[in-house]
């Protein structure tokens, strides 16, 4: 039961806070920056309060840096997909972007994470 409460409650943040950065990216500009602020740092961040109260800083840091190393990743995918998909088409410029970011995120786990 305790679970389900956790769930709940991260869930309860989590909306609060999407809503909270989707006014922030209202109020900046350009615009299309809204949904940037309303996706990934709001539930990042909502998952990091609840993982604090509920396992504690070393697990907190743990996932923050699990969430750094993604997020790099997941920028190499980017800056490769980007290139891939004008060159290859969008089948194979995916599936090589998908190929670094897993490359990348594998060679930071064992070199960060382990």
């Amino acid at each position: 039961m305790k679970e389900v409460g956790l769930l709940a409650l991260r869930a309860l943040l989590g909306g609060t806070f999407v809503c909270a950065f989707s006014l922030l990216g209202e109020v900046l500009r350009p615009r299309s920056f809204a949904g940037l602020f309303a996706a990934a740092p709001s539930v990042a961040l909502a998952s990091l309060l609840i993982t604090t109260f509920s396992k504690g800083p070393a697990a907190v840091a743990l996932a923050a840096t699990g969430m750094i190393v993604g997020g790099v990743a997941m920028v190499a995918a980017c800056v490769v997909g980007v290139d891939a998909v004008k060159r290859f088409r969008s089948l194979k410029g995916s599936v090589a972007a998908i190929g670094v970011w897993c490359a990348v995120a594998g060679a930071l786990y064992v070199v960060v994470l382990r």
